[in-house]
Protein backbone atom coordinates (compact mmCIF):
# COMPACT_ATOMS: atom_id res chain seq x y z
CA UNK A 1 0.00 0.00 0.00
CA UNK A 2 1.29 3.61 -0.64
CA UNK A 3 2.05 6.21 1.66
CA UNK A 4 0.01 8.58 0.96
CA UNK A 5 -3.20 6.22 0.94
CA UNK A 6 -1.62 5.05 4.54
CA UNK A 7 -1.82 8.55 5.52
CA UNK A 8 -5.27 9.47 4.66
CA UNK A 9 -6.28 6.57 6.28
CA UNK A 10 -5.35 8.57 9.79
CA UNK A 11 -7.96 11.13 9.01
CA UNK A 12 -10.70 11.38 11.26
CA UNK A 13 -12.88 14.60 10.98
CA UNK A 14 -15.58 13.51 13.37
CA UNK A 15 -15.14 11.82 16.95
CA UNK A 16 -17.39 9.04 18.29
CA UNK A 17 -18.73 11.07 20.87
CA UNK A 18 -20.04 14.48 18.76
CA UNK A 19 -21.45 11.67 16.28
CA UNK A 20 -23.71 10.23 18.95
CA UNK A 21 -23.91 13.76 20.28
CA UNK A 22 -25.56 14.72 17.15
CA UNK A 23 -27.61 12.21 16.15
CA UNK A 24 -29.37 10.39 18.41
CA UNK A 25 -27.71 9.87 22.18
CA UNK A 26 -29.95 10.02 24.94
CA UNK A 27 -27.91 10.80 28.24
CA UNK A 28 -25.57 7.65 27.65
CA UNK A 29 -28.23 5.41 26.90
CA UNK A 30 -29.39 3.78 23.38
CA UNK A 31 -30.42 6.43 21.08
CA UNK A 32 -34.29 6.87 21.57
CA UNK A 33 -35.88 4.43 19.43
CA UNK A 34 -33.83 1.93 19.55
CA UNK A 35 -33.83 -1.60 20.81
CA UNK A 36 -30.60 -2.66 23.67
CA UNK A 37 -28.68 -4.48 22.32
CA UNK A 38 -24.70 -5.12 21.96
CA UNK A 39 -22.78 -2.84 19.31
CA UNK A 40 -21.77 -4.83 15.82
CA UNK A 41 -19.43 -2.22 15.50
CA UNK A 42 -15.64 -2.39 15.54
CA UNK A 43 -14.25 -0.39 18.11
CA UNK A 44 -10.80 -0.75 16.97
CA UNK A 45 -10.37 -1.14 12.46
CA UNK A 46 -7.95 -1.58 10.14
CA UNK A 47 -9.95 -1.17 6.51
CA UNK A 48 -6.70 -1.42 5.12
CA UNK A 49 -6.50 -4.95 6.47
CA UNK A 50 -9.15 -5.97 3.69
CA UNK A 51 -6.72 -6.69 1.07
CA UNK A 52 -3.25 -7.37 0.84
CA UNK A 53 -0.92 -4.36 -0.54
CA UNK A 54 -0.62 -5.72 -3.98
CA UNK A 55 -4.01 -5.83 -4.24
CA UNK A 56 -4.43 -2.34 -3.04
CA UNK A 57 -2.50 -1.35 -5.36
CA UNK A 58 -5.00 -2.35 -7.96
CA UNK A 59 -7.94 -0.97 -6.52
CA UNK A 60 -6.08 2.41 -6.30
CA UNK A 61 -5.20 2.17 -10.23
CA UNK A 62 -8.84 1.14 -11.00
CA UNK A 63 -9.83 4.74 -9.33
CA UNK A 64 -7.61 6.85 -10.92
CA UNK A 65 -8.56 5.15 -14.43
CA UNK A 66 -12.14 5.48 -13.43
CA UNK A 67 -11.64 9.18 -12.37
CA UNK A 68 -9.82 10.26 -15.46
CA UNK A 69 -12.95 8.51 -17.51
CA UNK A 70 -15.22 10.53 -15.88
CA UNK A 71 -13.11 14.25 -16.40
CA UNK A 72 -12.97 12.96 -20.11
CA UNK A 73 -16.61 12.83 -20.08
CA UNK A 74 -17.65 15.40 -18.44
CA UNK A 75 -19.73 18.71 -20.86
CA UNK A 76 -19.03 21.93 -21.28
CA UNK A 77 -21.57 23.05 -18.51
CA UNK A 78 -20.02 20.78 -16.32
CA UNK A 79 -22.28 18.02 -15.57
CA UNK A 80 -21.83 14.36 -16.16
CA UNK A 81 -23.81 12.76 -18.88
CA UNK A 82 -27.17 10.78 -17.57
CA UNK A 83 -30.68 10.78 -18.50
CA UNK A 84 -31.84 14.26 -17.98
CA UNK A 85 -34.02 13.03 -15.22
CA UNK A 86 -31.27 11.80 -13.37
CA UNK A 87 -29.81 15.63 -13.25
CA UNK A 88 -28.19 16.78 -10.74
CA UNK A 89 -27.92 13.40 -8.86
CA UNK A 90 -25.43 11.87 -11.18
CA UNK A 91 -23.38 15.08 -11.26
CA UNK A 92 -23.11 15.06 -7.62
CA UNK A 93 -22.60 11.35 -7.55
CA UNK A 94 -19.32 12.04 -9.76
CA UNK A 95 -18.45 15.06 -7.80
CA UNK A 96 -18.20 12.67 -4.72
CA UNK A 97 -16.70 10.35 -6.62
CA UNK A 98 -13.63 12.56 -6.95
CA UNK A 99 -13.62 13.74 -3.61
CA UNK A 100 -13.71 10.39 -2.39
CA UNK A 101 -9.52 10.11 -4.31
CA UNK A 102 -8.80 13.09 -2.30
CA UNK A 103 -9.50 15.95 -5.48
CA UNK A 104 -10.63 19.30 -4.18
CA UNK A 105 -12.32 22.58 -6.29
CA UNK A 106 -10.43 24.71 -7.83
CA UNK A 107 -6.92 22.10 -6.73
CA UNK A 108 -5.20 19.63 -8.81
CA UNK A 109 -5.81 18.16 -12.23
CA UNK A 110 -9.65 17.70 -11.25
CA UNK A 111 -10.03 20.91 -9.24
CA UNK A 112 -11.39 22.97 -12.51
CA UNK A 113 -13.64 19.64 -13.07
CA UNK A 114 -15.60 19.24 -9.96
CA UNK A 115 -16.28 23.60 -9.66
CA UNK A 116 -17.50 23.17 -13.13
CA UNK A 117 -19.85 20.09 -11.75
CA UNK A 118 -20.75 22.27 -8.74
CA UNK A 119 -21.78 24.95 -10.51
CA UNK A 120 -24.03 23.25 -13.03
CA UNK A 121 -25.81 21.36 -9.76
CA UNK A 122 -26.39 24.54 -8.20
CA UNK A 123 -27.61 25.92 -11.90
CA UNK A 124 -30.20 23.01 -11.45
CA UNK A 125 -32.16 24.12 -8.21
CA UNK A 126 -35.67 25.44 -8.73
CA UNK A 127 -37.84 28.30 -6.94
CA UNK A 128 -39.26 25.98 -4.71
CA UNK A 129 -35.67 25.21 -3.31
CA UNK A 130 -35.46 21.56 -4.60
CA UNK A 131 -32.56 20.47 -7.49
CA UNK A 132 -34.08 19.27 -10.90
CA UNK A 133 -32.89 20.09 -13.85
CA UNK A 134 -35.98 19.34 -15.63
CA UNK A 135 -39.64 20.99 -14.20
CA UNK A 136 -41.13 18.68 -11.73
CA UNK A 137 -45.13 19.06 -12.61
CA UNK A 138 -47.95 16.28 -11.21
CA UNK A 139 -48.98 13.34 -11.27
CA UNK A 140 -45.75 11.31 -10.37
CA UNK A 141 -45.12 8.17 -12.81
CA UNK A 142 -42.34 6.01 -13.25
CA UNK A 143 -39.13 7.68 -14.53
CA UNK A 144 -40.60 11.22 -15.02
CA UNK A 145 -39.13 14.81 -12.86
CA UNK A 146 -42.29 13.93 -10.62
CA UNK A 147 -40.77 10.87 -9.25
CA UNK A 148 -37.09 11.70 -9.63
CA UNK A 149 -36.61 14.82 -8.22
CA UNK A 150 -36.67 14.25 -4.26
CA UNK A 151 -33.71 11.63 -5.62
CA UNK A 152 -31.90 14.40 -7.37
CA UNK A 153 -32.80 16.96 -5.07
CA UNK A 154 -30.94 14.71 -1.88
CA UNK A 155 -27.80 13.50 -3.58
CA UNK A 156 -27.59 17.34 -4.75
CA UNK A 157 -28.29 18.41 -0.83
CA UNK A 158 -25.57 15.96 0.12
CA UNK A 159 -22.57 16.66 -2.43
CA UNK A 160 -23.12 20.24 -1.58
CA UNK A 161 -22.86 19.69 2.31
CA UNK A 162 -19.70 17.79 1.55
CA UNK A 163 -18.28 20.62 -0.83
CA UNK A 164 -19.48 23.48 1.33
CA UNK A 165 -15.97 23.46 3.52
CA UNK A 166 -13.81 22.63 0.62
CA UNK A 167 -14.82 25.96 -1.55
CA UNK A 168 -14.73 29.57 -0.98
CA UNK A 169 -15.62 33.21 -2.23
CA UNK A 170 -18.39 33.75 -3.78
CA UNK A 171 -18.82 30.03 -5.01
CA UNK A 172 -19.46 29.27 -1.37
CA UNK A 173 -22.17 31.70 -0.36
CA UNK A 174 -23.80 29.95 -3.48
CA UNK A 175 -23.67 26.66 -1.50
CA UNK A 176 -24.79 27.99 1.12
CA UNK A 177 -27.54 29.89 0.07
CA UNK A 178 -28.52 26.47 -1.92
CA UNK A 179 -28.24 24.45 1.37
CA UNK A 180 -30.78 27.09 3.27
CA UNK A 181 -33.49 26.52 0.29
CA UNK A 182 -32.75 22.86 0.01
CA UNK A 183 -33.14 22.40 4.03
CA UNK A 184 -36.95 24.24 3.96
CA UNK A 185 -38.23 22.19 0.80
CA UNK A 186 -36.57 19.04 2.00
CA UNK A 187 -38.39 19.42 5.53
CA UNK A 188 -41.59 20.13 3.90
CA UNK A 189 -41.35 16.81 1.36
CA UNK A 190 -40.58 14.62 4.73
CA UNK A 191 -43.44 16.76 6.66
CA UNK A 192 -46.13 15.93 4.42
CA UNK A 193 -49.51 14.53 5.55
CA UNK A 194 -49.00 10.81 4.36
CA UNK A 195 -51.74 8.36 3.62
CA UNK A 196 -50.74 5.56 6.30
CA UNK A 197 -49.24 6.24 9.51
CA UNK A 198 -46.37 4.19 9.30
CA UNK A 199 -44.75 6.27 6.49
CA UNK A 200 -44.49 9.28 9.09
CA UNK A 201 -41.44 10.96 9.03
CA UNK A 202 -39.72 9.79 6.01
CA UNK A 203 -39.60 10.27 2.11
CA UNK A 204 -40.60 9.38 -1.54
CA UNK A 205 -41.54 11.52 -4.57
CA UNK A 206 -42.94 15.24 -5.54
CA UNK A 207 -45.92 14.12 -6.04
CA UNK A 208 -48.45 13.41 -4.59
CA UNK A 209 -48.78 15.95 -1.82
CA UNK A 210 -50.75 16.11 1.72
CA UNK A 211 -52.75 14.54 2.25
CA UNK A 212 -51.87 11.36 0.21
CA UNK A 213 -48.29 11.24 0.54
CA UNK A 214 -46.12 8.60 0.93
CA UNK A 215 -42.45 7.05 1.83
CA UNK A 216 -39.88 4.87 1.16
CA UNK A 217 -36.30 3.61 2.25
CA UNK A 218 -35.20 4.19 -1.27
CA UNK A 219 -35.70 8.00 -1.04
CA UNK A 220 -35.44 8.28 2.75
CA UNK A 221 -31.75 6.62 2.30
CA UNK A 222 -30.69 9.55 0.91
CA UNK A 223 -32.80 12.01 2.04
CA UNK A 224 -31.11 11.32 5.58
CA UNK A 225 -27.39 11.50 4.21
CA UNK A 226 -28.32 15.13 2.63
CA UNK A 227 -29.38 16.07 6.53
CA UNK A 228 -26.42 14.20 8.19
CA UNK A 229 -24.30 15.99 5.74
CA UNK A 230 -25.86 19.06 6.64
CA UNK A 231 -25.31 19.15 9.76
CA UNK A 232 -21.94 17.97 9.77
CA UNK A 233 -21.44 21.50 7.62
CA UNK A 234 -23.04 23.08 11.06
CA UNK A 235 -26.51 23.76 9.12
CA UNK A 236 -29.42 24.16 11.70
CA UNK A 237 -31.09 20.53 11.27
CA UNK A 238 -32.92 19.86 14.34
CA UNK A 239 -32.49 16.24 15.97
CA UNK A 240 -36.51 15.71 15.32
CA UNK A 241 -35.70 15.45 11.44
CA UNK A 242 -33.06 12.70 11.76
CA UNK A 243 -35.53 10.83 14.86
CA UNK A 244 -38.47 10.73 12.82
CA UNK A 245 -36.82 10.04 9.34
CA UNK A 246 -34.89 6.85 11.54
CA UNK A 247 -38.16 5.72 13.21
CA UNK A 248 -39.23 4.78 9.19
CA UNK A 249 -36.26 3.28 8.66
CA UNK A 250 -37.04 0.81 11.64
CA UNK A 251 -40.44 0.32 10.82
CA UNK A 252 -39.01 -0.92 7.34
CA UNK A 253 -37.66 -3.57 9.10
CA UNK A 254 -38.68 -7.56 8.38
CA UNK A 255 -38.14 -9.59 11.79
CA UNK A 256 -39.74 -12.42 10.34
CA UNK A 257 -36.45 -14.63 9.29
CA UNK A 258 -38.47 -17.05 6.69
CA UNK A 259 -38.34 -13.17 4.88
CA UNK A 260 -34.60 -12.66 4.55
CA UNK A 261 -33.54 -14.80 1.11
CA UNK A 262 -33.32 -11.37 -0.14
CA UNK A 263 -32.45 -8.89 2.52
CA UNK A 264 -33.76 -7.85 5.96
CA UNK A 265 -35.16 -4.59 4.85
CA UNK A 266 -38.51 -3.50 3.42
CA UNK A 267 -39.22 -0.74 0.19
CA UNK A 268 -41.87 0.27 2.81
CA UNK A 269 -42.96 -0.61 6.26
CA UNK A 270 -45.33 -3.92 6.60
CA UNK A 271 -48.35 -1.45 7.55
CA UNK A 272 -48.01 0.74 4.48
CA UNK A 273 -47.15 -1.93 1.78
CA UNK A 274 -48.12 -5.81 1.86
CA UNK A 275 -45.84 -6.05 -1.25
CA UNK A 276 -42.57 -6.68 0.84
CA UNK A 277 -39.61 -5.60 -1.62
CA UNK A 278 -37.01 -6.71 0.36
CA UNK A 279 -33.80 -6.27 -1.78
CA UNK A 280 -30.02 -6.42 -1.15
CA UNK A 281 -30.02 -2.39 -2.17
CA UNK A 282 -32.66 -1.65 0.22
CA UNK A 283 -30.97 -3.52 3.07
CA UNK A 284 -27.65 -1.95 2.74
CA UNK A 285 -29.22 1.61 2.35
CA UNK A 286 -31.16 0.83 5.66
CA UNK A 287 -28.11 -0.66 7.57
CA UNK A 288 -25.87 2.36 6.65
CA UNK A 289 -28.36 4.80 7.17
CA UNK A 290 -29.37 3.81 10.86
CA UNK A 291 -25.24 3.50 11.88
CA UNK A 292 -25.00 6.82 10.37
CA UNK A 293 -28.06 8.01 12.38
CA UNK A 294 -26.33 6.57 15.83
CA UNK A 295 -28.70 3.59 16.10
CA UNK A 296 -26.20 0.88 15.37
CA UNK A 297 -27.49 -1.42 18.26
CA UNK A 298 -31.06 -1.52 16.85
CA UNK A 299 -31.74 -5.06 16.23
CA UNK A 300 -32.35 -4.82 12.39
CA UNK A 301 -28.59 -3.39 12.36
CA UNK A 302 -26.86 -6.50 13.84
CA UNK A 303 -29.56 -9.00 11.75
CA UNK A 304 -28.50 -7.00 8.46
CA UNK A 305 -24.73 -7.64 9.04
CA UNK A 306 -25.47 -11.26 9.97
CA UNK A 307 -27.15 -11.73 6.68
CA UNK A 308 -24.53 -10.41 4.98
CA UNK A 309 -21.87 -12.77 6.09
CA UNK A 310 -24.10 -16.01 5.60
CA UNK A 311 -23.44 -15.33 1.90
CA UNK A 312 -21.56 -14.64 -0.88
CA UNK A 313 -21.94 -11.35 -2.71
CA UNK A 314 -24.33 -10.95 -5.90
CA UNK A 315 -22.53 -11.09 -9.16
CA UNK A 316 -23.91 -7.92 -11.77
CA UNK A 317 -25.75 -9.94 -13.61
CA UNK A 318 -27.93 -10.94 -9.76
CA UNK A 319 -28.82 -7.32 -9.10
CA UNK A 320 -30.95 -5.10 -10.95
CA UNK A 321 -29.34 -2.42 -8.87
CA UNK A 322 -26.04 -3.60 -8.78
CA UNK A 323 -23.79 -0.42 -8.35
CA UNK A 324 -26.42 1.08 -5.91
CA UNK A 325 -26.21 -1.89 -3.78
CA UNK A 326 -22.44 -2.37 -3.83
CA UNK A 327 -22.00 1.30 -2.72
CA UNK A 328 -24.42 1.04 -0.01
CA UNK A 329 -22.81 -2.20 0.96
CA UNK A 330 -19.22 -1.13 1.03
CA UNK A 331 -20.21 1.60 2.68
CA UNK A 332 -22.17 0.29 5.57
CA UNK A 333 -19.16 -2.64 6.40
CA UNK A 334 -16.49 0.03 6.34
CA UNK A 335 -18.67 1.61 8.82
CA UNK A 336 -19.28 -1.86 10.84
CA UNK A 337 -15.19 -2.76 10.24
CA UNK A 338 -13.78 -5.51 11.20
CA UNK A 339 -14.39 -9.30 10.18
CA UNK A 340 -17.45 -7.84 8.63
CA UNK A 341 -15.64 -5.21 6.37
CA UNK A 342 -12.78 -7.91 5.55
CA UNK A 343 -15.31 -10.68 4.49
CA UNK A 344 -17.37 -8.13 2.49
CA UNK A 345 -15.59 -5.41 0.49
CA UNK A 346 -13.00 -7.90 -1.17
CA UNK A 347 -16.03 -9.67 -2.85
CA UNK A 348 -17.35 -6.20 -3.88
CA UNK A 349 -14.11 -5.37 -4.97
CA UNK A 350 -13.44 -7.79 -7.36
CA UNK A 351 -16.65 -7.77 -8.37
CA UNK A 352 -15.86 -4.46 -9.85
CA UNK A 353 -12.57 -4.72 -11.09
CA UNK A 354 -13.91 -7.66 -13.12
CA UNK A 355 -16.29 -5.34 -14.42
CA UNK A 356 -14.26 -2.28 -15.52
CA UNK A 357 -13.56 -1.43 -18.84
CA UNK A 358 -10.58 -0.89 -20.82
CA UNK A 359 -11.30 2.24 -21.30
CA UNK A 360 -11.22 3.28 -17.62
CA UNK A 361 -15.52 3.68 -17.04
CA UNK A 362 -17.52 0.96 -15.97
CA UNK A 363 -20.44 -0.06 -18.20
CA UNK A 364 -23.82 0.89 -17.64
CA UNK A 365 -25.60 -1.52 -15.24
CA UNK A 366 -28.72 -3.96 -16.22
CA UNK A 367 -32.40 -3.45 -16.22
CA UNK A 368 -33.28 -0.94 -13.68
CA UNK A 369 -29.99 0.79 -13.47
CA UNK A 370 -29.18 0.96 -17.27
CA UNK A 371 -31.15 4.23 -18.28
CA UNK A 372 -28.49 6.21 -16.19
CA UNK A 373 -25.27 5.53 -18.56
CA UNK A 374 -21.79 4.68 -17.56
CA UNK A 375 -21.09 7.97 -15.42
CA UNK A 376 -23.73 6.84 -12.93
CA UNK A 377 -22.00 3.45 -12.50
CA UNK A 378 -18.36 4.61 -12.72
CA UNK A 379 -19.08 7.23 -9.70
CA UNK A 380 -20.95 4.37 -7.51
CA UNK A 381 -18.15 1.67 -8.36
CA UNK A 382 -15.45 4.17 -7.21
CA UNK A 383 -17.50 5.43 -4.38
CA UNK A 384 -17.44 1.64 -3.52
CA UNK A 385 -14.12 0.78 -3.82
CA UNK A 386 -12.88 4.24 -1.58
CA UNK A 387 -14.35 3.90 1.93
CA UNK A 388 -10.81 2.64 3.45
CA UNK A 389 -9.71 6.47 2.07
CA UNK A 390 -11.94 7.65 4.98
CA UNK A 391 -11.90 11.22 2.95
CA UNK A 392 -15.78 12.06 2.44
CA UNK A 393 -16.95 13.38 5.98
CA UNK A 394 -20.21 11.76 6.05
CA UNK A 395 -19.02 8.82 5.81
CA UNK A 396 -15.64 8.74 8.37
CA UNK A 397 -15.78 6.18 11.49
Amino acid sequence: MTHAFESVLTMRWITAASFLLIFGACSGEPACGQEASESIIATNTNLSAALPAGEWGRVESAVDRGLRWLANEQAEDGRFPSDEIAQPAVTSLAVMAFLSRGHLPDQGPYGENISRAIDFVLSTQRRRGYFSLRPVIPPSQHLTPSQTVVYNHSIAGLMLGEVYGMCSGERSQRVEQAIHRALIYHREVQSRTKSAESDFGGWRYGYPESPDAASDMSVTGWALMFLRSARNAEFNVPKQYFDEGLDFVQRCYEPDPSQHEKGVFRYRPHASQENPQITLANTASATLTLILGGRHRYEGVATSVTWFRSRNYPNPWQNNYYYLASYYSSQAMAQVGGEAWEQIFPQIAAGLLEEQSDTGGWPPGGANEKRFGSAYSTSLAVLALTPAYGLLPIYQR
